[in-house]
């Protein structure tokens, strides 16, 4: 039979087990953070891991305007997802910059795209962080106008309009 004193040390010790975990992961430079932006109409959706920045003023939320960019003739569109999923189907004049081969093509990227240059990237979709990933490593190499399309190909493609393919 199960003691009043057997349960007060099983909940003590349960007590202690998530204090300590939670202090753990508070202090932890990688730790998870506990309260994340889920709201797919706010952009992104991320956990938002401690020291990962989602910055959200970069971020087009809109397909209008996404459309816009699309038709600038002075904006660069680059997909970030793998090319076997670029080739499959991506925005109408997109290029394809995997994040994965970053540091292989930046050099090429920069010199055909000036860091003055107006750039919007896009991945998979409000779930995906690499468009961010890369709109961060185009900052570091002196990138000032750098845009993300939040929605990405799923959205673009989930209202039917136009894609490419190969």
């Amino acid at each position: 039979m199960i003691s009043l004193d057997d349960l007060k040390g099983v909940f003590i010790l349960l007590l202690v087990s998530i204090v300590s975990a939670f202090v753990c992961n508070q202090w932890s430079g990688s730790g998870i953070a506990l309260f994340g932006q889920w709201d797919k109409t706010l952009g992104v959706v991320s956990p938002m891991k401690k020291n990962t920045v989602v910055d959200q003023g970069r971020e087009i939320n809109d397909l209008d305007t996404m459309v816009k960019f699309l038709d600038r003739q002075d904006c660069t569109v680059v997909d970030v997802r793998l090319k076997e999923r670029f080739d499959q189907g991506h925005l109408p004049g997109a290029i394809s910059l995997p994040l994965a081969r970053f540091d292989e093509v930046v050099g090429e990227f920069f010199e055909a795209h000036p860091p003055e240059a107006c750039v919007v990237l896009y991945c998979a979709g409000r779930e995906c962080l690499d468009s961010h990933r890369f709109a961060e490593r185009l900052v570091e190499f002196g990138y000032m106008n750098v845009r993300v399309f939040s929605g990405g190909f799923a959205e673009w493609k989930a209202k039917g309009l136009r894609v490419e393919q190969g």
